[in-house]
């Protein structure tokens, strides 16, 4: 088949994504997007962010040594239809949501990931963790 191509359609699982990776992500940068009005895509910004931990299990590669991974390692979000700059410094925690399913694909192994939104996320008070 020559053309199929309009037929296929990749699933990314973000949920099992965000629940693996913690849910909050260390903000490293941040660039405009300039939307893509056709697509009914509105601008916004294009923010690298760094996983903080990775509770996946990866398997093992071919000679049996486990796979690393996610931790620290950073993606890119593009986050639509926000004013640019966003308000975070290098370094804020902050969480994503309104993923955009529709909007975002997997290409050259390469993830194109599209939310509604992005926020600070909370950080405790100082001294509130657990008591040792």
């Amino acid at each position: 088949m020559l053309n199929a191509s309009p037929y296929i359609k990749t699933l990314i699982d973000w949920e099992g994504m965000d629940k693996d990776w913690g849910g909050s992500y260390t903000f490293v940068s941040q660039r405009p997007y300039k939307g893509k009005p056709e697509a009914g895509l509105a601008p916004g910004a294009t923010v690298t962010l760094q996983i903080m931990q990775d509770a996946h299990d990866h398997g093992v590669d071919k000679s049996g040594r486990p796979r690393d991974n996610n931790t620290l390692e950073t993606f890119s979000a593009t986050i639509v239809g926000c004013p640019y700059p966003l308000p975070f410094a290098k370094g804020d925690k902050v969480r994503l949501s309104g993923f955009m399913a529709d909007s975002s694909y997997f290409i050259d192994y390469s993830l194109i990931l599209r939310f509604s939104s992005i926020e600070k996320a909370q950080q405790p008070a100082p001294g509130a963790g657990p008591k040792g």
